[in-house]
């Protein structure tokens, strides 16, 4: 089967016109995020919520993502160190919630990093409010 010349060129013209369009819109997507993600689900008497964080230890990040409902007034929100029940200091600080939800990338120490990862559990994310200081909503991480 002959493919006739006209045909070839404009074969050879829609490629051509397709890599700057590519490049323009983006491209093929991103390679795999090395990160690890940690989720919990969050609950406390007014709310309850999901978070997922994403350990990213070469690239000295964690990012993350928190929706909750039922809380008025939130003030902060923080991953804390503390297996179930025990209370325990801020490891993270996270960024205030607005209307419900929050998210962003926050750098994070190669140690702490590694003991995230290592013990999961022994971490949780709290969302505070102004009735509720100590914590509204919280929920311990895993894998």
């Amino acid at each position: 089967m002959r493919i006739p010349l006209k045909a070839t060129l404009a074969s050879a013209a829609i490629v051509a016109l397709a890599a700057p369009a590519a490049a323009q819109f983006g491209g093929p997507p991103p390679p795999p995020n090395t990160g690890i993600p940690l989720y919990t689900h969050m609950w406390g008497a007014d709310g309850q919520g999901n978070f997922t964080g994403v350990v990213d230890p070469p690239k000295g990040t964690f990012c993350y993502l928190m929706n909750f409902s039922g809380l008025q007034d939130v003030t902060m929100a923080h991953v804390h160190v503390g297996g179930a029940g025990t209370n325990g200091a801020v490891a993270i600080p996270l960024e205030t919630p607005d209307r419900g939800t929050a998210g962003g990338c926050v750098p994070i120490a190669a140690d702490l990093a590694a003991a995230m990862l290592a013990n999961p559990g022994g971490y949780y994310v709290n969302v505070h409010t102004r009735a509720q200081p100590g914590g509204a909503i919280r929920g311990q991480l895993a894998k």
